[in-house]
């Protein structure tokens, strides 16, 4: 059964195609199955990749996941994704299994923002990792103005993450008064 489980993560590791965060405030001109993904990474230790399974797997490597407070912004098609599995080392891995809390839609032509994955490593002898995926939609707002300004004002900035948050909608409402 544990050779079964190494193939299985080895060939969905090998699939996974590797992206890299947008980094210029040019708004791209998306075709009609692909939408932003806007993820924020906050971490008191190095991760060496995030792995999230859909329509189309990736991986987010090191170079988009730096200690400290990061958000990865990228392109992607549209569907339903889940984040897997969290990489720390050559030797540490952290398999998310329960996928209710850690799946997020991706809508064709919007900023979907799904959350901030927050990896906080407790304790030094007997180390203990937490993990979460926490809403911060107006932390993330308050990048996007800042950041990539041309992008949040082609696109509408939607929540896509776990649960429900109507704080986009909110601000919408308010625009229109």
């Amino acid at each position: 059964m544990r050779k079964l489980i190494l193939i299985l993560v080895f060939a969905l590791s090998a699939c996974a195609t590797k992206v890299t965060s947008l980094n210029s405030d040019a708004d791209k001109a998306l075709t009609e199955d692909m939408g932003f993904l806007l993820i924020g990474v906050q971490t008191n230790q190095d991760l060496k990749s995030i792995l999230i399974s859909g329509p189309q797997n990736i991986e987010l490597s090191s170079q988009d996941i730096k200690k400290g407070t990061n958000y990865i912004l990228i392109d992607l098609e549209v569907g339903q994704y889940t984040i897997d599995k969290l990489q720390l080392d050559n030797y540490w891995r952290l398999f998310l299994d329960d996928e209710e809390h850690w799946q997020f839609s991706v809508k064709s032509g919007q900023i979907n923002y799904v959350g901030h994955l927050e990896v906080v490593k407790h304790g030094f002898w007997n180390p203990i990792t937490a993990v979460e995926l926490v809403n911060r939609s107006s932390e993330s707002l308050e990048f996007l103005e800042s950041s990539f300004p041309t992008i949040l004002a082609n696109r509408e900035l939607i929540y896509g993450g776990p649960g429900q948050d109507r704080f986009f909608n909110f601000l919408k409402s308010q625009k229109k008064d």
